[in-house]
């Protein structure tokens, strides 16, 4: 027998490309409430979960999937979370499902609507409109960077001045949305000005590859940067925790489109953890030797 709709765990997919503020938007939802006994299901890209170490929602109410590229894996772990999550007694109150930036929403969303137990809410795509030409131009990312645009029931445009035109890429896009249109010009702190990328386009693109970077000491902050202005034609995302051998404080840091934003991380970290999302497994060997020959790490 179907499951009445008023005993369905209401789900919501967070959606969209990497950096675009999913993580933001959820500590935020989280911070203003949910509902009691809420999950919260992160999917994330890499060998360690970073996204789900900056959720503010830190219980045993959080469920984590590393190597998330769920647009490639789809199988077998998704769905039995998904499963344990439907069995959960008492029933959870909603479902809150952060996927990985460079996955389809749309297929993820078809896994939540063949479930007895789960009802599908809303498809939340988060867009930064900074970044709506490069990314519609770039042959890795412009399908599912379309795809998840279209899949959503609710667009979040972020990094967007209501005053200007949007990108031509980004509004013949939204012509076949029908989606709910939403402003947030708060979504992400201001960026750290940094020098225009070096060339690096001898590097071949081989699909979506990351690495991680770990201390437990220290690591030059202003040697990172250096290092991420040399490979920001290839380096899409970094994101993590560190504190700076310089000054002696902890930040969050968050790198996507060539900018990197720093918040202060409070209680600091037990160490430096940050998870490199780059365009090709070459470049990210390159990158690595990079950051150990300059120092970044001890």
């Amino acid at each position: 027998m179907p499951t009445p709709l008023h005993d369905r765990i209401p789900t919501i997919i967070l959606t969209g490309f990497l950096g675009a503020g999913k993580t933001t938007w959820l500590n935020r939802l989280l911070h203003d409430g949910v509902p009691a006994n809420s999950v919260v299901l992160v999917n994330d890209f890499g060998q360690i979960n970073i996204d789900a170490s900056l959720i503010a929602y830190q219980d045993d109410k959080i469920v984590r999937l590393n190597n998330g590229c769920v647009c490639c894996t789809l199988g077998g772990s998704m769905a039995e979370k998904l499963a344990e999550i439907s069995r959960m007694q008492p029933a959870p109150g909603a479902l809150y499902m952060e996927v990985s930036g460079v996955a389809n929403a749309g297929r993820v969303a078809d896994m939540v609507r063949v479930s007895s137990r789960l009802q599908l809410q809303d498809i939340w795509c988060f867009v930064d409109v900074s970044q709506a030409q490069r990314y519609s131009e770039d042959p890795l990312v412009n399908t599912v960077w379309r795809q998840q645009i279209q899949s959503a029931t609710q667009l979040v445009l972020n990094r967007y001045n209501r005053g200007e035109h949007l990108p031509q890429a980004l509004e013949t896009v939204l012509k076949t949305s029908g989606a709910v249109l939403h402003y947030d010009t708060t979504c992400m702190p201001e960026a750290v000005p940094m020098a225009s990328p070096q060339s690096t386009a001898a590097l071949q693109v081989g699909g979506w590859h990351s690495c991680t970077v770990e201390s437990r000491t220290p690591i030059s902050l202003k040697s990172l940067m250096q290092c991420l202005e040399e490979w920001a034609t290839v380096v899409y995302r970094v994101k993590g925790k560190l504190i700076d051998e310089q000054d002696g404080n902890a930040y969050v840091l968050h790198y996507t489109g060539g900018q990197c934003r720093l918040t202060p991380c409070d209680p600091p970290p037990a160490m430096t953890q940050l998870v490199f999302i780059a365009s090709s497994e070459r470049a990210l060997q390159v990158i690595q030797q990079q950051v150990h020959r300059s120092g970044v790490t001890k």
